[in-house]
């Protein structure tokens, strides 16, 4: 469903635009996205108390990106979800657990071809996740969760579709080095290496 409506959102935006592209190219100023992305961990997250095999599964929700072009090949931009991301997570395969978090990522970008329609980009920054709404199932149901909040490198590339001079299509991919430390009934077990590609398209405005 959300899917389908970022496609019907992208549809309208474009129908208004008309057909016309960029010919000029981006200089400073503003600009807000909206889109969908999909947070896919790592495969194998690590191993707490010494014994389990941690992993945890992927999840995709609607997401927000404000930004400023400085020139016409530099910009600096913010990335979050609307709503938390939320992953089950299994220990040596049985569901045990689930997480809510919300990743605030901030980049800097380099944009080639800033005359061209097709813009590709690369950028490098830091991220912050905040970690929520801890839940305990199956094996360890009952005992109490904690999953710490964690930081790390963000590197990024994508392209940028101009419609018109304003409106464009987005296609990215990050990648974040989020490790966090897990606690169970307040003591620690280890670390979870969750190491998301973030994955998404989004319809963008630049004003």
């Amino acid at each position: 469903m959300k899917v389908v409506s970022l496609a019907t959102l992208a549809g309208a935006l474009l129908a208004t635009a008309g057909a016309a592209h960029a010919q000029q190219p981006s200089g400073p100023g503003f600009y807000g996205a909206i889109g969908y992305h999909y947070v896919n961990p790592k495969s194998g997250n690590g191993t707490l108390a010494g014994v389990f095999r941690s992993d945890i599964n992927s999840d995709s929700e609607p997401t927000l990106t404000l930004g400023y072009n400085f020139s016409s090949n530099w910009s600096a931009e913010a990335w979050l979800p609307l709503t938390k991301f939320k992953h089950d997570v299994s220990l040596d395969g049985a569901r045990s657990a689930s997480i809510k978090h919300m990743p605030y990522l901030f980049t800097a970008q380099y944009h080639f071809l800033p005359d061209s329609p097709v813009r590709p980009f690369i950028g490098a920054g830091y991220g912050f996740v905040n970690v929520s709404g801890e839940r305990t199932t199956g094996p360890i149901a009952g005992t109490s969760l904690n999953v710490k909040s964690g930081d790390g490198f963000v590197g990024q590339f994508g392209v940028d579709w101009y419609a018109t001079d304003n409106v464009f299509v987005r296609a990215d991919a990050r990648y974040f080095d989020w490790k966090s430390k897990v606690e169970l009934n307040g003591a620690g077990i280890g670390e979870v290496k969750v190491n998301p590609w973030i994955y998404g398209i989004s319809v963008g405005y630049r004003f």
